[in-house]
């Protein structure tokens, strides 16, 4: 709880700075003087005077703002302050001192990822091919479970990714596969088979696919405290050889033995859970513990609570990492950034037009859970969603509510354009407005935080024995 506390405030205070550091340097450079710095909101921590300015620390970490001679209507400017005042300046000046706090957010967003890349390096899993479904391409073709796949029609691929993409690059024609089987090259044709799925926004799309499938041994990597593997004995490091009597060769068997098959393990009414026989090797020695998994609530695209049997593992599959220097760290920097940008933008979207519930919108209480558990996970985790955290924030205060920096940049175009301030009785009805549905909008998503937490503490019953009750 109190790593989960502590990385939460430490994220807000790094993306509140950034933010604000880009309002500051613009009003800076634009020759605007910056009354007051503040991260986070009152009552005061710490406060010093520089020069012009006040920097100051404050208790609330939920914000900040960088507080400009004149930016309050009404205010007294002299005849000698006019030249350093906000509101005598040009509304171009004005637009790009609101838009270098989102524009900084997103840069963050790139210079964390490009330092990432070049420090972590990519990770892929080797081509060598797990369990196949007996019905699709791969299998019927004459592919089997432990070949190592070494080129795709002549052309060498080291990395498991570089197989699953190569269909679509081609158009679905058929792949001359050579392959290693136990020392013995094999050549072998498969034609991918179209199939309709959907992306991570619920958007239905088309793709051509082998059939393939990467191996990952059953070596538990992580137990989570508290879950049903823990309190039934497992541990890291156990292998798993076989559950209720079956053979378990692949994770993906496990995920089969305890989950059931891919289209039916999401269920708003889930069937009953049973207890299972994990037979497995830990040091050497056999060793059989009796399971029963529990039922783990999620929220689909549609807002709907769906129930997946779980026992709280991980697996960690064999990882190739591959080293990247400078500048390709700076071009999947760059990619990676212009994905979560598209990611970010197409939610809101959805949104807006009602195909993703707002039951998904997460607050606070979501943040600190996803920074709580992705510190934990390593240090590169809790960068990539710092980045991803930043960038949605820097879409998020580009939205032209009034109260935002998207809202203050409308304002402004429009001053542009009529060459003319806005009337100050037009300007507090809209900011009015904005505060109310920024009001709304946070009661919303602490709502939504707090429903996830209600929702998680009352399962549905999950064994026969429950459901007598």
């Amino acid at each position: 709880m109190f790593l989960t506390l502590v990385s939460f405030i430490f994220l807000l205070l790094i993306l509140i700075f950034v933010h604000e550091l880009g309002h500051f340097l613009a009003a800076k450079l634009l020759g605007v003087r910056v009354e007051r710095f503040s991260l986070g909101f009152p009552p005061k921590i710490y406060s010093r005077k520089y020069g012009d300015t006040e920097y100051q620390l404050c208790w609330l970490p939920l914000g900040g703002y960088v507080k400009l001679l004149g930016e309050e209507p009404g205010s007294e400017i002299s005849a000698e302050e006019q030249k350093v005042s906000f509101s005598h300046k040009p509304a171009w000046v004005k637009i790009l001192i609101c838009f270098a706090g989102p524009l900084f957010n997103i840069l963050f967003a790139f210079l964390a990822l490009w330092i990432l890349f070049m420090a972590v390096g990519f990770q892929h899993l080797p081509t060598v091919v797990g369990n196949l479904p007996e019905d699709g391409p791969a299998y019927l073709a004459g592919i089997r479970p432990g070949d190592v796949i070494l080129s795709l029609d002549g052309h060498e691929v080291k990395y498991f990714d570089e197989v699953t993409d190569y269909p679509d690059k081609t158009a679905g024609k058929p792949v001359d596969i050579l392959v290693d089987r136990q020392g013995q090259s094999l050549s072998i044709t498969v034609s991918p088979e179209s199939k309709e799925g959907k992306d991570i926004l619920g958007s239905s799309q088309t793709y051509w696919s082998l059939g393939l499938r990467p191996s990952s041994t059953p070596r538990i990597s992580k137990v989570v405290k508290g879950k049903p593997a823990e309190l039934a004995g497992l541990k890291s490091g156990d292998l798993v050889t076989s559950i209720d009597g079956k053979p378990i060769s692949d994770w993906a068997d496990l995920v089969m033995a305890v989950q059931g098959p891919e289209e039916t393990r999401n269920s708003e009414s889930p069937a009953p859970v049973k207890a299972m026989i994990f037979e497995l090797l830990r040091d050497g020695q056999k060793i059989t513990l009796e399971v029963t998994p529990k039922l783990e609530p999620r929220q689909n695209l549609e807002g709907k609570t769906l129930y997946t049997a779980m026992i709280g593992v991980n697996n960690k599959p064999d990882i190739i990492t591959e080293k990247v220097g400078p500048i390709s760290a700076l071009g999947h920097g760059l990619m990676e950034s212009w994905n979560i940008i598209k990611l970010t933008y197409m939610t809101l979207v959805k949104l807006i037009q009602t195909k993703i519930s707002p039951k998904v919108m997460g607050g606070p209480i979501l943040i600190a859970e996803a920074a709580g558990s992705k510190i934990r996970e390593g240090l590169a985790d809790f960068v990539a969603l710092m980045a991803m955290i930043s960038v949605n924030l820097a879409i998020i205060n580009l939205v032209p509510l009034p109260v935002l920096d998207g809202g203050q940049i409308f304002f402004f175009c429009l001053e542009a354009i009529r060459r003319k301030p806005l009337s100050q009785r037009f300007k507090e009805v809209c900011q009015t407005v904005g505060v109310f549905a920024l009001l709304a909008l946070m009661v919303m998503v602490f709502y939504n935080d707090i429903a996830r937490i209600v929702v998680r503490k009352m399962s549905p019953p999950t064994t026969q024995e429950q459901i007598a009750e």
